[in-house]
């Protein structure tokens, strides 16, 4: 039996329960991830920053910080964002699972609702891989090797993708699942 099957056999009162634990964690865990950033007067927002594909801009960024003397509250934010990756996970599967729950098993509801989960666990694992890149880069903020620009905003980039696609996800799982309950009460009231 998969996580993802186990989910839908909670009870549903657990199972909202949990969907809105995790998704108050997530808030309280990105206003803290938000101001640690900001604390960190990193020139860019964090999108731009991650997506540059540009050794020299990145090295820009960090000599930056590192003039302010704010580099070692990047690296908390850094550190700290593993935090937010989790919560990231975990209610990307809590809201994935509890949206596929309105569709019938075997229907395309569900499946997009697994799917929604399935992604946002995907974004979760690139941003890891983002951020384990990231340190290599900060172990050296001036002199790390240039190609590592590349698959630490590749890795952004995924990220951003697959999030946007569960949360792409997550709203047509609940569409075709309040669309298949309609169906079925309009359904009984036509054959009278």
């Amino acid at each position: 039996m998969t996580l993802f099957t186990r989910l839908t056999q909670m009870p549903l009162m657990a199972h909202g329960a949990a969907t809105a634990v995790t998704f108050g964690a997530f808030l309280a865990v990105k206003n803290k991830l938000d101001a640690l950033y900001a604390a960190s007067r990193h020139p860019v927002d964090y999108a731009t920053g991650q997506t540059t594909f540009d050794a020299e801009r990145i090295k820009g960024f960090y000599a930056h910080m590192q003039q302010l003397e704010t580099l070692d509250v990047y690296i908390q934010t850094q550190q700290f964002d593993f935090l937010f990756i989790l919560c990231v996970a975990a209610l990307g599967l809590t809201l994935g699972t509890l949206v596929a729950r309105m569709s019938a098993p075997g229907t395309w509801g569900r499946r997009l609702g697994f799917a929604a989960a399935g992604l946002a666990l995907a974004g979760a694992t690139m941003d890891a891989l983002e951020n384990l890149t990231s340190f290599v880069m900060l172990a050296d903020p001036q002199g790390f090797a240039l190609w590592l620009a590349l698959p630490y905003s590749g890795f952004a980039a995924i990220k951003f993708a697959l999030l946007a696609l569960a949360m792409l996800e997550v709203v047509l799982s609940a569409v075709a699942g309040g669309l298949s309950r309609l169906v079925a009460l309009v359904k009984p009231a036509s054959r009278r």
